[in-house]
């Protein structure tokens, strides 16, 4: 396959969609009063509003991953961080520009009650263009009614863009290959909260397949034919 055209196969494939993967991008992580603020987010902002008004006037499915805590998550005193996006609170919602409504939200759920909702699958895939999963951790894949959905895309090449590179954004897209998707970053419109870790996520992103990408190429051209690739 010619790799200056995989995302226009994707759009036109009856055989494939595209999914944009927006990534946690809420304010205890992106703005400054949060409780976790990444600095380098600030740089992405503008990239991340493009990002989904491009998916909204295009009608590609966004999937929404949100941070979602309990506040005695016992993941704060396993990782050393301070409590963050407790569900419901004003650092667990989204920044301006991304707070879109959601045509459905998948909560964070266990086995047992994921058994007792037999028709997560059959719901998934129809008209429905903004879906937020609630997490508890740091992949999309630690809810696992967040994995029926997934599957239920398939096939699908996922669009992955958020914060923090080396953290969540990482766990999801290695999660996502790991279960056999394609995934391209945008790589101007994540952000790490420790530089040097967040080029090596990229790096490691490279050496898995998953393609670089810049939202310029995504945004500007109009049918993305001939996407170049960042490198």
């Amino acid at each position: 396959m010619d790799l200056y055209h995989f995302i226009d196969r994707e759009l036109d494939s009856q055989e494939s969609r595209l999914v944009f993967l927006d990534i946690d991008t809420q304010i205890d992580f992106m703005m400054p009063h949060g409780k976790l603020y990444l600095e380098e987010s600030r740089h992405i902002v503008g990239n991340l509003h493009r990002l989904l008004e491009f998916a909204l006037i295009r009608g590609i499915l966004i999937v929404q991953t949100a941070d979602t805590h309990t506040v005695d998550d016992p993941e704060f005193s396993t990782f050393g961080f301070p409590p963050h996006c407790i569900a419901g609170s004003e650092g667990w919602q989204r920044i301006q520009e991304t707070n879109l409504i959601p045509d459905r939200v998948i909560k964070n759920c266990g086995a047992e009650r994921l058994e007792r909702d037999s028709n997560i699958s059959s719901r998934t895939v129809g008209e429905e263009r903004v879906i937020l999963v609630e997490k508890p951790s740091f992949s999309i894949g630690s809810n696992p009614a967040a994995l029926e959905l997934i599957n239920s895309l398939r096939p699908c090449h996922f669009i992955a863009f958020g914060v923090a590179t080396e953290g969540c954004v990482r766990k999801s897209i290695l999660s996502l290959r790991s279960l056999g998707f394609e995934v391209s970053v945008v790589v101007d419109a994540v952000a790490a909260g420790r530089i040097k870790a967040g080029e090596a996520a990229l790096d490691e992103f490279a050496s898995l397949g998953v393609r670089p990408i810049l939202t310029e190429h995504i945004y500007s051209v109009g049918s993305l034919a001939s996407l170049p690739l960042t490198c």
